[in-house]
């Protein structure tokens, strides 16, 4: 695993494509954070917290993580490459593991340099205010739980299109089915009963808990059974792929 992902960490790098989106994301961040004038805006916060930040990076994570996901598995098949690498000897699990790790890898890359502006923000605040670096800490996991959702979904996009636009395309779809659709649906809902039931199949209402420091059990399943479900669904296309 730890092969392919290095691989995959090695091509990404190797294209001005990736540092472009990698660079966009922490440009467009930097911007919405710190001088647009907008809700996300830290100074325009009263309470001096970092929560916009994790309020505005699901909304970018829906093009960001498809955009990285898009060339796992499609491109290979472009090249003629998946072929070979189904030869290794790799378990077709240790071959989606391997490059999810590799995307995960440049996602924290990513995601790293935005520590910056916590301890820009730390340092800005006035009057005895502090962060509360326990929380961070837990809106950061919140956050590459995510991620995670998001790449294993689009990585699944990218072993049914051979074109990375159209796996791009359904990647984001999906994700922000995940995101946005139940919390849509649920406001349909004929009960309050329903509406807490539709509403919890969507990964917006758990996200959100763990973000704000709220650690749930049902929050930390939802993630973890999901995040399993992709998963065994990537290892079943790309068994399905090594049959035909």
């Amino acid at each position: 695993m730890w092969t392919i992902a290095k691989r995959e960490l090695r091509l990404y790098f190797s294209q001005l494509t990736g540092y472009l989106i990698v660079g966009g994301y922490l440009l467009i961040t930097a911007l919405s954070l710190w001088f647009f004038n907008s809700p996300y805006n830290l100074l325009n916060t009263e309470l001096g917290d970092f929560n916009p930040f994790f309020e505005f990076s699901p909304v970018l994570f829906l093009f960001l993580v498809p955009a990285l996901s898009m060339r796992t598995f499609s491109e290979e098949f472009a090249q003629g490459t998946f072929e070979l690498l189904l030869t290794k000897p790799l378990h077709h699990y240790q071959i989606f593991g391997g490059k999810l790790l590799g995307v995960l890898l440049i996602l924290c890359i990513a995601l790293l340099p935005t520590l910056m502006h916590a301890f820009t923000l730390s340092d800005i605040l006035q009057g005895g205010t502090q962060l509360d670096w326990g929380v961070l800490a837990c809106s950061y996991s919140a956050l590459l739980l995510l991620a995670l959702l998001f790449t294993v979904t689009s990585m699944c996009a990218s072993l049914i299109f051979q074109s990375q636009v159209a796996s791009f395309l359904l990647g984001v779809v999906a994700c922000f089915i995940h995101l946005y659709f139940w919390s849509f649906i649920a406001d349909f809902a004929p009960s309050v009963l329903w509406y807490k039931w539709i509403n919890s199949l969507g990964a917006s209402v758990h996200y959100g808990n763990l973000s704000r420091g709220i650690i749930a059990l049902e929050d930390v399943f939802y993630f973890f059974g999901i995040l399993l479900t992709f998963f065994l669904t990537g290892v079943e296309l790309i068994q399905k792929k090594k049959r035909k």
